[in-house]
């Protein structure tokens, strides 16, 4: 379960300003340090943000139904941990900060 905090300036649930994660056996939450990236969807709102923790995640706002939800977590630091893949293949990250730029976030649809 996730339950989100947000800023509401010319509309409701704007961008999320802090968010706790909970279930039976584990409670934590998180100020949202940067709002890396958002975008619209048919129905929902995306927001790619960067926690308290260094953390990334994505959190989706159904519109409709008024309802958070967590669509993906990375955690940057573990980034250099990946095994390289055979000699001559490139990891897909590697493409895609090829085909966009290092500096450039890439929405995650």
């Amino acid at each position: 379960m996730i339950k989100v905090e947000c800023y509401s300036g010319y509309k409701v649930n704007e961008r999320p300003v802090a968010f706790t994660l909970a279930d039976r056996d584990y409670r934590r939450s998180f100020q949202v340090r940067e709002v890396i990236d958002a975008w619209l969807g048919d129905d929902c709102d995306y927001f790619k943000v960067k926690a308290d923790d260094d953390n990334i995640y994505l959190l989706k706002y159904d519109r409709y139904q008024d309802q958070w939800d967590l669509i993906f977590y990375q955690d940057p630091r573990r980034m250099d941990t990946i095994q390289s893949p055979a000699p001559g293949v490139k990891p897909p990250f590697q493409l895609a900060f090829e085909r966009f730029g290092r500096d450039r976030s890439i929405p995650i649809h």
